[in-house]
């Protein structure tokens, strides 16, 4: 097997491992029994339409990123460590369970609540049974992963979109830009001003995403010679 095969194979099965150590639980009412263990992993990534990717989306500029936060678990079903991860809403219920429960005495059940594709999906956690002497040497006896080597390498929890609450928020022009764009506009009539609105699906320039700002501008050049019917109050 020359070196291209080689390399081609080791970065095939790293992928097929990673995929398998993350715990996917894909359907509403999906659920599994874990013990936490070690330290969270946080990164922000962004979401590209069908994963979370580390760069932004190409024509995604101005987005903000979501934060993905993963953390090991040994699920004692098949006596295995594997990962987990959602977002900032998943982990702050983590911890509230942190804080009540503590992690080292108790397994958790966590159970999905939400369809597939949903972004309003929810984890709950709750504290399932008390860990006993037999699993606590089982868990010790197997390593935890390296999360930060397993996020870059698979699209861990893949077909979740992001929640609701880190969905990725458009940049806005500054108010500088808005006024010029606003002086632009005031001597052209009240069609042009309505037309422009409606092509950015915005109530007032100023919410006028930056990254929409190279179109505006090519828009109010096509129109540059229209002349004016009458002068009308401009809100920012």
């Amino acid at each position: 097997m020359n070196a291209a095969w080689e390399y081609a194979k080791k970065i095939a099965d790293r992928h097929a491992a990673g995929a398998s150590l993350f715990v996917h639980l894909q359907n509403d009412g999906d659920r599994v029994v874990v013990v936490f263990c070690g330290d969270p992993h946080a990164r922000e990534m962004y979401w590209d339409g069908q994963t979370y990717v580390a760069m932004p989306p190409a024509g995604a500029a101005g987005l903000r990123p979501s934060v993905r936060i993963s953390i090991n678990v040994f699920v004692p079903a098949e006596n295995a460590m594997k990962a987990f991860e959602g977002g900032p809403a998943w982990f702050r219920e983590l911890v509230e369970v942190r804080d009540k429960y503590g992690l080292q005495r108790w397994c958790f059940e966590i159970r999905r609540r939400g369809r597939k594709g949903d972004p309003k999906t929810r984890y709950s956690i709750l504290p399932d049974a008390q860990i006993d002497e037999g699993l606590r040497a089982r868990i010790a006896a197997t390593p935890l992963h390296d999360l930060a080597a397993m996020a870059s390498g698979t699209d861990a929890d893949a077909e979740f979109p992001p929640a609701a609450d880190t969905q990725a928020v458009p940049v806005i022009i500054d108010e500088d830009t808005a006024r010029a764009l606003v002086d632009r506009l005031r001597p052209m009539p009240r069609e042009v001003t309505q037309a422009f609105l409606a092509e950015f699906r915005i109530g007032r320039v100023r919410d006028l995403a930056n990254a929409d700002l190279p179109r505006a501008l090519r828009f109010l050049e096509q129109r540059k010679g229209t002349a004016t019917a009458e002068r009308d109050p401009f809100e920012l």
